[in-house]
């Protein structure tokens, strides 16, 4: 697993070798830099590492004394960089999107579980409980609005089945959800993936939540790709070929939400309980993910 670790003096030296010379100055990074421990060098005062700096990737030595373990946020960046990192970058080819907008979109949507989880279990069980939303009416508008909602449509009660199925399992491994559970036998799952596809597309790709495919990473990023695409369509257009970070941003509004009001800023997408937006959080992951190499 990577290995992640912050600056905690006010200023690190990076160096081309391993001692200290006027010669091997590469550059210096900021306290709360993050780093990515390579190997041990020598009698392991210096440590050969890779950082990101100005956007550029570098790798040289630095002093191991003025670093400390990155925090839980960091560090699950860097497992989910690990991991899926050449099937992102392969998927997204040709795109204006990144790694990096990827994994902030992964963390908005289900880092609260995977967070949890990914020290602990294989990554295809990670997935497998990537599940989650069971907000029901009146605070959810779209289908299905409740229980009776997808009974009503053809497959609905096999659906229901596998949602109420999914909840139960993460319940066994997030207590919210186990009280969620417990409090309610109508209650199920509504989002499904790490990215999580909502239960309202269930109309127009049964199969994909039927036959458990966001238990395959390949098939979430599938669909988190191609919504990608019709969001930036919403939001800018056909023929954008680059995004600065505000527009990604604001992509990604309109991935979660449908549609993008500029003038709102990052005020937009589904809104927490500390009254924190979607965007908001989504700009706060995206400066966290371009950090980690």
């Amino acid at each position: 697993m990577t290995d992640l670790y912050i600056v905690k003096a006010t200023e690190l030296n990076v160096r081309s070798s391993p001692q200290i010379e006027q010669s091997n100055k590469i550059t210096s990074i900021p306290e709360g830099h993050v780093i990515s421990k390579i190997s041990v060098a020598g009698d392991g005062s210096w440590w050969q590492i890779l950082t990101v700096k100005d956007g550029r990737t570098l790798e040289g030595f630095v002093a191991s004394r003025f670093l400390e373990p990155a925090p839980n946020t960091i560090q699950a960046i860097g497992w989910f960089k690990e991991q899926f990192r050449s099937k992102i970058e392969a998927e997204i080819a040709g795109t204006p999107f990144s790694l990096d907008l990827l994994t902030a979109i992964a963390l908005q949507e289900t880092y609260y579980i995977w967070g949890k989880l990914y020290t602990k279990l294989s990554v295809d069980d990670v997935l497998k409980l990537c599940v989650g939303d069971t907000l029901d009416t009146p605070k959810r508008s779209a289908f299905p609005k409740n229980k009776a909602a997808l009974l009503s449509v053809d497959k609905g009660r096999e659906m229901f089945r596998i949602a109420r199925e999914a909840l139960e399992t993460l319940g066994t491994h997030v207590e919210e959800y186990k009280k969620v559970a417990d409090n309610s036998s109508d209650k199920f799952c509504h989002g499904f993936g790490i990215f999580q596809l909502d239960l309202q597309f269930f109309k127009e790709d049964p199969d994909y939540f039927l036959q458990k495919r966001w238990y395959s990473f390949d098939e979430c990023l599938s669909k988190c790709t191609n919504e990608l695409k019709a969001a930036i369509k919403r939001a800018y257009g056909s023929g954008k070929t680059a995004l600065t970070d505000e527009e990604k941003v604001y992509v990604a509004i309109a991935y979660n939400r449908g549609s993008v009001e500029f003038s709102r800023k990052f005020k937009q997408g589904h809104r927490d309980d500390s009254d924190k937006y979607y965007g908001e959080y989504i700009w706060e992951y995206l400066q966290l993910a371009k950090s980690v190499p």
